[in-house]
């Protein structure tokens, strides 16, 4: 079992980007050692007849399924949240910032739980907002969506997008 293994078998496990000094703790080399040995596997993926792919986002690696397979695969792949969850995780990132009130007004007392889900993933934070709190998307949501940016303009108008998309289809 060398480094290389170690670090190919951490970022398909994990599921998520990771960052080269958490990748370089897990085998306790230097990050630039860790570098190396992503930049080589990188390119080994980009070699390779698979439907894997190794990728730099944002100075993170992550393992993810090829484009062109993850149509294919997205209807048995397990889903991370249930629907509920994702819609009230779609109303907050509409209308941030927006405060707890009017989430659970749009989508019922469930929301309360829905969203003590997020805020445990790290996808929405809180703060508090009189007698409620101010909901807004964090870091982790654009990392989980793959999206640019957490402006909240940006993002209303890219749901517009998906949400036409889905009615014309």
């Amino acid at each position: 079992m060398n480094d290389k293994e170690i670090l190919e078998a951490a970022l398909f496990a994990v599921g998520h980007p990771l960052d080269v000094k958490e990748l370089a703790t897990l085998v306790e080399k230097t990050p630039e050692h860790v570098l190396e040995l992503l930049k080589s596997l990188v390119d080994e993926y980009k070699t390779r007849e698979t439907s894997l792919e190794l990728v730099e986002e944002g100075g993170k690696y992550v393992m993810q399924v090829k484009p062109a397979y993850a149509e294919k695969v997205q209807d048995i792949a397990p889903k991370e949240f249930e629907t509920p969850v994702l819609r009230t995780l779609a109303v907050v990132a509409y209308h941030q910032p927006v405060t707890q009130a009017e989430v659970v007004n749009i989508r019922g007392n469930k929301a309360y739980s829905q969203i003590a889900a997020l805020e445990e993933r790290g996808l929405i934070k809180s703060v508090p907002h009189r007698r409620t709190k101010m909901l807004t998307t964090t870091s982790a949501f654009v990392e989980y969506f793959g999206i640019e940016t957490n402006d909240p303009k940006i993002i209303r108008k890219m749901i517009e997008k998906v949400a036409k998309e889905r009615v014309s289809t």
